[in-house]
Parts: structure tokens; sequence; C-alpha cells
């Protein structure tokens, strides 16, 4: 399997190559939306899996889809996100949190998402062999309630925004559920992937940070 990071903005795309299809994991702003489909181009892409419903992960969630022509994939929990614009405020602790939570609350609010109704509904465990790699989806409840992650039977794992590697690895600094987020960044850890790839920030490969960017 090939790991191809697609820079947008302040969001990482992912795009896993298999050997009989491909996954896309989120989708970044609309901004990015044709950029993203040059990059999945000849790519075989089935599914497009989505690790939560904030906006700047699935804001190109419809437009992908029709014109990859492949289905999309949410966890049950999240899927008013994507499917209603719902929106749900997030929450942060001490000076910083409460600031970054504030600042994501406004742009929840200020920006839609063409509604998409999922063709997958992603459960912890599920196998994404039929889309054609070989991994399984990681519940990862706390950012949102239906964030998920995907584990690789190489070791690589991609977890959203259940962490981010800004300056460094640590748990997400908003979140709907305090608890639930200190739990699954605790699972995390306790996995010891290899690489482990977040939603923002750099790549995580214990004392080397580096990935494979595509501009």
């Amino acid at each position: 399997m090939k790991t191809e990071r697609i820079a947008c903005g302040t969001s990482n795309v992912y795009l896993l190559r298999g050997d009989s299809g491909s996954v896309l994991i989120d989708t970044g702003v609309e901004k990015f939306k044709d950029k993203v489909l040059r990059a999945c181009q000849n790519a075989n892409v089935k599914l497009i899996l989505l690790t939560h419903g904030h906006f700047d992960h699935c804001q190109s969630a419809a437009y992908l889809a029709r014109n990859l022509k492949c289905k999309t994939g949410i966890a049950g929990e999240d899927a008013a996100l994507l499917e209603k614009n719902q929106k749900r405020k997030v929450y942060g602790k001490g000076i910083w949190g409460n600031f970054y939570a504030g600042a994501a609350n406004r742009n929840i609010g200020q920006n839609e998402i063409e509604a998409v109704t999922p063709d997958v509904i992603l459960e912890d465990g599920m196998s994404l062999a039929e889309y054609g790699v070989d991994a399984r989806i990681i519940k990862l409840p706390g950012h949102t309630a239906g964030s998920v992650g995907v584990l690789c039977a190489t070791g690589e794992l991609f977890v959203g925004d259940a962490m981010q590697n800004i300056p460094f690895l640590s748990a997400t600094w908003c979140y709907e559920d305090y608890e639930k987020a200190k739990e699954s960044a605790t699972l995390i850890r306790s996995m010891n992937a290899g690489k482990i790839f977040c939603g923002h920030g750099r790549v995580w490969n214990g004392n080397k940070n580096k990935t494979s960017n595509r501009n």
C-alpha cells in the first residue's frame, strides 16, 4: 500500500492506494476540491472515508463523490453533520483551549457543507479490504462523537483530529467530550503505531517528523 499526503491549507488529506482500489481519508475545504480531485485521478478511489464531520475535513465530500463515482463513509454519530449540516459546539480548557475552541466554533458556524447521505456507516473494527486497502476502522470519540481513525496492516495510523502534531504530538485541543478525547489519545499512544498521520500538522514518526508532500 502507498500513502500520499495532499496538503490542503492547514488540513491534511490522505490517499491510501492499494492493489485493487484506493481510499481517500477526508477531503479538506471546498477551496482545495479540484486539487484533491486531480490527486485522485487514476487511483480507483472506492471510498471517501471521513474521520469526522467538521467542514475542514468533509466540505468537498459531495463534490468528490460525484466526480470520483465512489461511496462516502462516516460514523453514525457524525452523520447528521454531513447529511444535515448540523452544527455542534466544541470546548477547550485553559486560556489557549478556550481561544482555540472559540475560533473553531466561529469557523464551524460560518461554513456550510453540501449535504450528502453517507453510503457507509463506519463501525469500530470494520475492514476496508473491500475498498482495496488492508486496514480497519478504529473509533476515536471525543473531538466529535463520531471521530474515527484508520489502522493499516503496515502499522500506519490515521487519527483525524483525535490528535495533532503541532509542534509536537498531543491530544486534540478542542472536543465535544473531554474525557472521551483523553481516552482516545491514550488509546492512540498505546497502539505503538509506526507512523501517526494527523488531520493537522506533520506526520509523527518517532524522533523523525517527515512525510512525502503532494502539492
